[in-house]
């Protein structure tokens, strides 16, 4: 493989959460040469990205792992709960319109919400061409990166290139429980807007979230864990009843 001379060179580095990512840098076509192998059966998490010169491989820790299945629990039950409806998918490779088949994005977690959750749904039920093509023309609502790195430069904005509505960064670190989520609205063109509250999950804070991981974390049943998403939910939903209550008994003059 030949480096770009402008690019840094190959590293190798541990993740806060633990986790082994190799990041590899390389002209545009030889990403999409590289897009030949499957490297999904050595790594967990892929990215093959010809717009930035990129390849990250990573071999995901147990904490990096544990948080993404929590994140599954927490939207799949948040996401039905405030939007009606919520698919998670796994293993899918985000990639632009024009760009090299087998290249593109792999997101720790990756949802549709609502509208494009049930969407999601109807071409399941056309059967599997239906559903190829529907995945194929449809971003993600929601993405989240469970464990940040230098690597993760400029991939806000190649979500937003590619029409996926909200990034939720986290930031946490092995052998410790602290945790601080990040939210980002996304847009084709623009630069990411954080965020004080989800625009897809109906007014769900960082800091609801991070309280959520802890209450899924130490739930032994699934019962037990949509309860503690539940929890959070109906919490934040009084209080946006609270809200507009205020509002209305104080109207503009």
């Amino acid at each position: 493989m030949t480096e770009s001379a402008t690019m840094p060179p190959s590293t190798m580095h541990t993740g806060p959460l633990g986790s082994t990512i190799h990041v590899l840098r390389a002209d545009a076509d030889t990403v999409a040469a590289l897009a030949v192998i499957d490297w999904n059966r050595h790594f967990r998490r892929v990215c093959l990205d010809p717009v930035r010169g990129v390849v990250t491989l990573m071999a995901p820790s147990h904490p990096h792992e544990d948080l993404t299945s929590i994140f599954d629990d927490i939207v799949d039950a948040a996401g039905s709960a405030l939007a009606g409806a919520a698919k998670k998918l796994r293993s899918l490779r985000l990639r632009g319109p024009g760009e090299p088949p087998g290249t593109g994005m792999e997101p720790d977690c990756t949802f549709y919400v609502g509208g494009r959750a049930r969407d999601y749904y109807a071409a399941l039920a056309e059967g599997a061409a239906a559903l190829e093509a529907f995945v194929e023309r449809t971003a993600p609502d929601l993405v989240v990166e469970v464990e940040m790195t230098h690597a993760d430069k400029g991939k806000a904005e190649r979500y937003g290139e590619m029409g996926v509505r909200e990034l939720w960064r986290l930031h946490g670190r092995k052998g410790t429980r602290e945790l601080r989520a990040e939210f980002l609205a996304l847009y084709p063109g623009s630069a990411p807007r954080k965020l004080d509250a989800s625009e897809v999950l109906e007014g769900l804070t960082p800091d609801d979230v991070c309280e959520a991981v802890e209450g899924v974390r130490v739930s032994p049943t699934l019962a037990e864990r949509m309860e503690a998403v539940a929890r959070i939910v109906r919490r934040r939903q009084q209080a946006s009843v609270r809200v507009r209550e205020e509002e209305a008994a104080y109207p503009a003059a």
